[in-house]
């Protein structure tokens, strides 16, 4: 995953293509999930202090190790398993690709068969069920976070 350049995939790229929402629409959980694969771009896919801090606020200390190995896992499969690099936007933009968006409905897929038809549009036919696999863990972790909805079970603000 890297930055999306207009200057090296140009305005028509795939990867370039707005989803047509703003980070001001997202609930919380998407929101969270877009800020940590913006950040681990920016970090350059290492492990930064501010990616450990905000998955400590979002996870707490007893979920803390789980979710940034199961993140890590995930973001490590889409990057080499890829059909293409996914264009994330930097940090501060305040637009959604439609990459971004694919990967926020991916993780946040209420059933496996819709994560795994998004997959196919992320990764290569064999490293589909892995994605499933993973995505379906790390979502299992965010349904455990704080920033789940309190007033139902499963329920993501």
């Amino acid at each position: 995953m890297s930055y999306h350049d207009p200057a090296r995939h140009g305005p028509t790229a795939d990867s370039g293509r707005l989803s047509g929402r703003v980070v001001g629409q997202l609930a919380p959980v998407e929101q969270f999930l877009l800020w940590a694969l913006r950040r681990r771009v920016a970090d350059g896919g290492r492990l930064s202090a501010l990616l450990v801090h905000g998955f400590r606020l979002a996870f707490g200390l007893a979920l803390l190790e789980p979710a940034l190995a199961a993140f890590g896992r995930l973001c490590t499969t889409i990057e080499a398993e890829g059909l293409r690099d996914q264009g994330l936007l930097p940090l501060p933009c305040p637009c959604v690709s439609a990459d971004e968006q694919r990967l926020l409905a991916l993780v946040l897929a209420p059933r496996p068969a819709i994560a795994e038809a998004l997959a196919r549009f992320v990764v290569r036919s064999d490293a589909v069920d892995r994605l499933v696999v993973e995505v379906r863990a790390f979502a299992g972790l965010l349904d455990r976070s704080t920033l789940v909805d309190p007033g139902g079970p499963g329920t993501r603000h």
